[in-house]
């Protein structure tokens, strides 16, 4: 990390020999540790949006420092209540001999045996002191208190190191709270958690992985060009069709190989009319992603035999030929453009597909030659039968004039 910094920052001069990055493998470990503490770096680091990620560590460093300081420094642990058991082994030598003492003089067992008890390990403190003291009178009186003498483990236990009453307790408590509440707001800032709970869908993936962003993007920015755009002119003859029974938006971006979208055509009852959508119709070129040149919109109505389909065709495609007798088994031929208006009549549906967003990649192939995304409109409007009865009599001629006209 730190060689990237140098290149990034010092700008170090080429090595005539080694290249482009042979200053980077000259650099010693400890000139790329003093890189980071260049007044360069954090300035670098603030550019490159790395403040933003690094928010959560940064107050999970902050607050284990603050549980620190209230643990060990403002709040430290304080013993009260202590017992004989709580004193340190000099300090239980001490009580023995008072015990032993008084003992000599009262000769009450259960007192000096009650008081023993309360060491904890009076048993081997009282033979450890036994054998090596040098006064011949104190021995006397210690030995008389051995049979009193007996290790307590209930109360050795009190003073026995474990995992709740140690010095290291604060340090856990901290450390586990750290862990319990800062790792799912880290985690969460990596892969958010409710997509966890989020059910798998068993359709098949219309979205490449890792798109679905990108163009949830798309559309929206498409939705709010397409509200602000006014309406286009209506053409001589055309019929008013009031509002669709669907409307949809269906877009494209570079990168979504199974874009492939579909909708299904619903009255306001629910009754089911027919289904429409879009999807990739022809690639060019080779390697990842795929360049697609043309893309296909198509409607079908439950009232019909066929599926019709319209072919917006990228420039490049629309103006060669080879393409074009490819792809016209499939449905007309349309040069897209931005705005412009393509009509698919069935039967007993009429539907539009307004491109209210268009923008071509750029590389190695031709100019204009594949999207870079493609946003379309789809719009669907039931045929209205005559009053008298029979065939609807409206046609996509009668309401928009030449379907292969592109508006």
């Amino acid at each position: 990390m730190g060689h990237a910094y140098d290149s990034c920052l010092d700008e170090a001069p080429i090595h005539p020999k080694k290249g482009q990055f042979g200053a980077m493998e000259s650099n010693s470990t400890w000139d790329s540790i003093k890189s980071l503490f260049s007044p360069k770096t954090i300035p670098f680091l603030i550019s490159q949006g790395v403040v933003p990620k690094l928010l959560p560590v940064g107050t999970l460093l902050v607050g284990l420092i603050l549980g620190f300081l209230w643990a060990y420094v403002l709040s430290p642990t304080v013993y009260t209540g202590a017992g004989p058991v709580n004193l340190s082994n000099d300090w239980k030598g001490e009580y023995i001999k008072q015990v032993a003492w008084q003992y000599s003089a009262t000769q009450d067992a259960n007192n000096a045996k009650n008081q023993l008890d309360k060491l904890g390990n009076a048993g081997d403190l009282v033979t450890q002191m036994t054998q090596t003291t040098q006064d011949p009178q104190l021995k006397q009186v210690l030995q008389s208190i051995v049979p009193y003498a007996q290790n307590n483990p209930a109360e050795q236990s009190k003073v026995s190191p474990s995992l709740f009453n140690s010095n290291l307790t604060p340090l856990l408590c901290i450390i586990g709270a750290a862990i319990i509440f800062g790792l799912p707001v880290i985690v969460n800032t990596i892969i958010p958690i409710t997509l966890l709970f989020q059910g798998k869908s068993k359709d098949r993936s219309t979205v490449q992985q890792g798109q679905e962003k990108l163009r949830r993007d798309a559309m929206e920015k498409a939705k709010v060009a397409a509200a602000a755009t006014p309406a286009p002119p209506a053409a001589v003859g055309a019929v008013e069709r009031g509002t669709p029974v669907g409307q949809y938006m269906s877009t494209y971006i570079l990168g979504d190989d199974l874009y492939d979208d579909s909708f299904s055509i619903e009255t306001a009852s629910g009754e089911f009319l027919g289904e429409t959508g879009a999807g990739i119709s022809k690639t060019i070129g080779v390697g990842d992603p795929k360049k697609v040149t043309a893309i296909e919109v198509w409607v079908f109505d439950k009232n019909d035999i066929r599926t019709v389909t319209k072919v917006l065709m990228s420039e490049h495609a629309f103006g060669d030929d080879a393409i074009k007798a490819e792809l016209a088994p499939k449905g007309e031929a349309v040069l897209v453009k931005a705005g412009s208006i393509v009509l698919l009549d069935t039967q007993t549906l009429t539907v539009q597909a307004r491109v209210v967003d268009l923008a071509y990649g750029s590389g190695a192939l031709p100019t204009n030659s594949f999207f870079e995304r493609l946003t379309v409109e789809i719009s669907a409007w039931p045929k209205k039968a005559p009053a008298g009865g029979g065939a609807t009599t409206t046609t996509t001629d009668d309401v928009f004039g030449d379907t292969s006209a592109v508006r």
